[in-house]
């Protein structure tokens, strides 16, 4: 697991790294700003799952079912992703499944997931001001 680079593109001789192997691609984010400096956004991400190509001819060829396994992979990653969230961040929301099949000897699956985000990286602790009091005063 790692950032994605554009690690798709220089493949062409077959992988560099174990397969399969996910890369983590994170989509521009639109900020909202709060108050007190806190800020909420829509996090997208793109997960490309990569695996090594199992090419097969027709229905009957007895190596279906390892290709097939490619899926399996992808329904545990998003088993994962749903019991996925965090104080700051909400559960992940598959939107978007593509799978890819320019590379010779590698699939790439991408699958898009949103969450809500919120950043207080920037909130600073409420001052308090000193001096001042408050009087409740009964009235008839």
């Amino acid at each position: 697991m790692d950032l994605w680079n554009d690690d798709g593109s220089h493949f062409s001789g077959g992988a560099v790294y174990p397969l399969p192997a996910v890369f983590v691609e994170f989509e521009a984010v639109e900020w909202k700003q709060q108050g007190m400096g806190a800020r909420r956004g829509s996090l997208a991400l793109r997960l490309h799952v990569l695996t090594r190509a199992v090419l097969t001819h027709g229905h009957t060829d007895p190596h279906i079912p390892e290709a097939f396994e490619v899926f399996d992979l992808l329904d545990r990653i998003n088993a994962a992703m749903q019991g996925l969230r965090g104080p700051h961040f909400s559960g992940f929301m598959l939107t978007t499944s593509a799978t890819n099949h320019a590379h010779a000897e590698i699939w790439e699956n991408v699958e898009r997931y949103i969450c809500g985000v919120q950043d207080i990286t920037a909130m600073r602790p409420p001052s308090r001001v000193l001096g001042l009091s408050a009087a409740i005063k009964q009235t008839d």
